[in-house]
This record gives structure tokens, C-alpha cells and sequence, in this order.
């Protein structure tokens, strides 16, 4: 796989993954404060689960700037718990997907740079 992705390719799929995650960031930080300051603000333990999934995801964004593993698995972790609490009753509501994306980058990033050191091989 790593024949025709060299290393400038490397390292654009990793600045992909850092702008994408910062503007969604930025987006999801500002939805996250007009939520908290809201007309209805957070009450029940829900809505604290939901405050504690969009926290998550918004940390994995920023811990991708230097841990791209971690950053994956934050921002995973995050959309799984914010699209279980929002699927289950009264919710139905399918959370942002667009998340999963950084992550999916970041771990491409992880295998490709990997595989051009020859640290991982099949």
C-alpha cells in the first residue's frame, strides 16, 4: 500500500486530519456552548451523557494535533456514546457521522507511517 503513498502523502493525510478535526472542532465547541447556555440547559443525567460524549470528541480533536492513536479512539468513543444516547427513546435523532472521518484519517495516517518504516508488515 505504501508503494504509491510516499511520504508527502503521509504527511498530507495527516494535516487533512488536523484542519478537518480543528474546523470540526471549532463547530462542534461552538454548538456545544450554545447548548449549555441555552433556553433548556442540560438537566437530566441524559443530557449529562451527551455533554460528556461531545467532550470526548472534542478532546480527541485537540489530542490530534500530537497523538493521532488516542485522538481516534477518543474521537470514536465519543460519537459511539453521543449515537447511543441519541438513538435511544425519546431521541431517534443520528448524531453528526462526519466525526468518524478525522478518525479514519488518523488511523490511515497511523497504518500508512507505520508500513513505510517497515513496522508493520503482513
Amino acid at each position: 500500500m505504501t508503494g504509491f503513498l510516499g511520504r508527502p502523502s503521509v504527511s498530507g493525510i495527516r494535516w487533512v486530519a488536523r484542519i478537518l478535526g480543528t474546523l470540526l472542532g471549532l463547530l462542534l465547541l461552538a454548538e456545544f456552548i450554545e447548548w449549555l447556555t441555552g433556553t433548556r440547559p442540560p438537566a437530566t443525567p441524559r443530557d449529562y451523557l451527551l455533554a460528556v460524549g461531545w467532550l470526548l470528541i472534542i478532546s480527541g480533536f485537540v489530542v490530534g494535533w500530537f497523538k493521532e492513536l488516542a485522538a481516534s479512539l477518543l474521537v470514536l468513543g465519543g460519537t459511539a456514546l453521543v449515537s447511543a444516547i441519541r438513538l435511544l427513546p425519546p431521541g431517534g435523532e443520528w448524531p453528526w457521522p462526519i466525526f468518524i472521518v478525522t478518525a479514519i484519517l488518523s488511523f490511515l495516517f497511523l497504518y500508512v507511517h507505520l508500513a513505510s518504516r517497515g513496522k508493520y508488515t503482513q
